[in-house]
């Protein structure tokens, strides 16, 4: 029943495969993305490497879009990936915000 929910067909036996690779690239360039983005805020790297991070949010996203379609999800599964997508490139600018008050407030 809930298959059916997120679904609207089974995935393919041929589909497998890439769908796992998507999947797991989800998480491997978004860990890039916020790790650089990161080390770029704390100046661990230099300001030129931002886009880098940012070209790997890129790579997330379409990794959740090519998930979605190996998945074969219905319109609001398809919606709730784009708010992942925009969830994952916003999270890091938040943390890093507050985080920053934080210390400006508590500096000694």
């Amino acid at each position: 029943m809930i298959g059916e929910i997120l679904m609207t067909q089974d995935i393919g036996v041929d589909e497998f495969l890439p769908l796992f690779i998507a999947s797991t690239l989800v998480l491997v360039f978004g860990g890039f993305y916020v790790g650089i983005y990161t080390a770029v805020k704390v100046k661990l790297l230099k300001n030129w490497a931002m886009p880098f991070s940012y070209l790997f949010w890129i790579l997330t996203a379409y990794c959740l879009y090519l998930m979605g379609s190996y998945m074969h999800v219905n319109d609001f599964t398809a919606k709730a990936l784009v708010v992942a997508a925009l969830g994952i490139l916003i999270l890091p600018h938040a943390v890093y915000y507050m985080q920053d008050r934080v210390h400006e407030e508590n500096e000694h």
